[in-house]
């Protein structure tokens, strides 16, 4: 069975196995054993999930970090992760050269490129290596990835996610969204992310399906590329919406009849992008919510059910889920309150950071920072973030909703309403 196709080679699961054990032999011998932090920092290709699996084969645990990063972000992250071992490509090259005299902890640094250079390892030297006869027992509990969450307020914090959490969240979202191995899913999210790791490979590996690697989204060559690969399940973001909305001539000509399932995470889906998005592919299209620290999801509407404008759905079956008012007690129906959850799917905590970890973390419940009412039918809409309500003499105002309301004129792709300081009214 097909596993990967990346510009026109294929890759099957018995070769993608082989691969990774035979990557996995060449980081052994650079010292890749149990808690070794590793981190990856390459761009969408095959061989980021095949480092992605030989990683976890020896026990090591995974620090993705965007390629597109700068120096003082990457420094960042290597030190506060305590980074043995980066891997990198041509592309990053220049960031990491200028970065590594900062590096605190990393002992070396692997090159994936068509020509040698002396200051690197090279990926030929992983390849050259003999494969591992066995991958390293670990517990459920063991770090598997440690993804730096972008926060609100000073420097990222590393949410360190255990295999416990991505067996489960792997599995159930392959379920819940029927994935079948004849699924073809089109993946155009950049593979550092966690929801692309998690619906982009995760989950279609979990059953069978192949998956359509994409280097980076474009408009037009995204959607030409789900009807000529007949993609069953495509995974985006609302900007990926947005633009297509700008080219409805291109989405016109092309034919989308085997698309089944198109997804949107990472942010919240305006309405209006939402109806022209539907009428556009001919399906509807799946909202959820999750975070970070929540291994991805938490809540969608399941297949069989029908959808609400504006809704992400019900909490995944196995997490518990209540809303909250400031004092913690549990709001009625179309009341507003922060969301909190707990569940097989929740973090380990935040590396090296015990304090917060204890404030994000409360009495097993991990508190979301997320805003959200639920009517009476079970289904829950997002409001807004905590930290982003507007307070303008006394009364409380959602940005969201603003935003919902800007969405509806034509001349408007993407907007965001931010509150600044008044004098007189507190906020405006």
């Amino acid at each position: 069975q097909p596993v990967i196709h990346f510009k026109r080679a294929r890759l099957t699961y018995k070769e993608l196995q082989d691969k990774v054990y035979n990557i996995a032999g060449g980081l052994k011998d650079q010292g890749v054993k149990k808690g070794t932090n590793v981190a990856l920092m390459m761009t969408n290709r095959p061989e980021y999930i095949i480092t992605y699996f030989a990683i976890l084969a020896n026990g090591g645990t995974v620090v993705p970090i965007n390629p597109t990063f700068k120096e003082q972000e990457v420094t960042y992250i290597v030190n506060d992760a305590d980074v043995e071992l980066l891997i990198i490509e041509d592309a990053s090259k220049p960031v990491v050269e200028n970065a590594m005299a900062q590096f605190k902890t990393v002992g070396k640094i692997i090159n994936y490129s068509d020509t040698e250079d002396d200051r690197f390892l090279s990926w030929h030297q992983l390849e050259t290596s003999s494969p591992i006869s066995e991958i390293i027992p670990l517990h459920e509990s063991d770090v598997a990835q440690i993804i730096y969450t972008s926060g609100t307020t000073g420097n990222p914090k590393g949410a360190m996610i255990t295999h416990g959490n991505l067996n489960w969240m792997a599995i159930t979202a392959a379920v819940y969204n029927q994935f079948v191995p004849s699924d073809r899913v089109l993946c155009v999210l950049p593979l550092f992310h966690a929801y692309a790791k998690l619906q982009g490979f995760l989950a279609p590996i979990a059953h069978g399906c192949t998956i359509y690697l994409e280097e980076r989204f474009h408009p037009v060559e995204t959607l030409k590329a789900i009807a000529e690969y007949e993609i069953t399940i495509f995974l985006g973001v609302p900007t990926m919406y947005a633009f297509f909305a700008q080219v409805p001539q291109v989405v016109e000509q092309l034919d989308f009849s085997k698309l089944r399932t198109a997804g949107s995470g990472g942010a919240s889906l305006p309405a209006e992008l939402l109806h022209k998005t539907n009428e556009s592919f001919g399906v509807s299209i799946s909202e959820g919510y999750g975070l970070t620290e929540s291994t991805v999801m938490l809540m969608t509407t399941h297949r069989s059910l029908p959808k609400k404008v504006n809704s992400v759905g019900m909490p995944l079956p196995g997490i518990d889920l209540k809303l909250v008012d400031p004092e913690g007690n549990e709001v009625v129906n179309h009341e507003v309150g922060e969301i909190l959850f707990r569940g097989p799917n929740m973090m380990k905590g935040y590396y090296k950071k015990p304090d917060e970890t204890a404030n994000a973390i409360k009495d097993g419940w991990l508190y979301t920072g997320d805003l959200a009412y639920r009517d009476e039918e079970g289904y829950h809409f997002i409001v807004d973030r905590k930290k982003d309500i507007i307070i303008r003499g006394g009364f409380n105002i959602y940005p969201r909703e603003i935003e919902e309301l800007l969405y509806q004129h034509p001349a408007i792709v993407e907007c965001s309403v931010i509150g600044r300081p008044d004098p007189l009214f507190g906020e405006k």
